[in-house]
Order: C-alpha cells, then structure tokens, then sequence
C-alpha cells in the first residue's frame, strides 16, 4: 500500500482558493501560506498533515495527485467534503489503481459525473409512457 505524505491547504472559500492559487502561480511560499490561510490544525506545521495511507485519503486527493502536472509547484484547488485543498506534491506520486477499498469510491465519483449529464436528457417516450401508466390509474373500471 503506497503512503502519502500530505502537505495541503485546506479552505472553506473556493474565492480564497482561486485567489491562493494566483499567489501561488506569482511564487508565493506554500508552507508561509499554509500557516496564514489553512483551516486545517495542519496549517500550523507548514500545511504538512502527516503520512497517510492511500486508501485513507478521499479519493479526489490521490486522483489530483496521481495526476499532478509536474511542472507546477502545486495541484488544485480540488473539492471534497472537507473543502477546497491546494495540494503540494512530495515525493512519489500515488498510483491510481480500482480495488475493493476504493472501488464504491471511484465507481461513485464516475456515476455522480454520468447522473449530471443523464439528468438533463428526459426522453420524450418515458413521460408519455408514465402518463399514460396514470391516466390509467385513474380510469374507473367498468
């Protein structure tokens, strides 16, 4: 199992992220931004948040991660349910791989994307027929 070492700062705004992101693009320091701006207890070492397991870790992280562009400096922002994080790449980047403790998360974050486009596509033929299943429904029998 690949371990993490996690440097990031985490926001609650995804304005103060996109601003952070222009500082950081500008050659502000990482660490020097972490102490001023981060919400996470972590902030306070720099934005180093410890060495985690791979599978710990929301799968959004490891994904921008396992992605990172190694010409930048930094990854993100990237949302999950904590907030908005801006990530700093150390060391080896993770691999990203499907197995059984990650596979309703990836499976998950796939179908969310799907559920987005699918839901804006009603096709004509299935409200007809669920009408039609009402009037139905409706209809006293004889």
């Amino acid at each position: 199992m690949h371990t993490i070492a996690l440097h990031h700062i985490l926001l609650k705004s995804p304005l103060l992220a996109q601003d952070l992101v222009k500082e950081l693009e500008l050659g502000a320091d990482f660490e020097e931004l972490a102490r001023e701006y981060s919400a996470c207890p972590s902030g306070k070492q720099g934005g180093f948040a410890g060495y985690h397991p791979q599978d710990s870790l929301p799968l959004e992280l490891v994904e921008a991660l396992a992605l990172h562009d190694s010409d930048k400096s930094f990854s993100g922002p990237v949302e999950t349910h904590y907030g908005f994080h801006l990530l700093k790449p150390v060391g080896e980047k993770p691999k990203l791989a499907i197995h059984d403790d990650n596979a309703a998360d990836f499976i998950a974050l796939n179908q969310d994307d799907a559920k987005t486009s699918d839901d804006m596509a009603v096709p004509l033929s299935s409200e007809t027929d669920t009408s039609q299943q009402n009037s139905d429904k409706h209809q006293p029998h004889h």
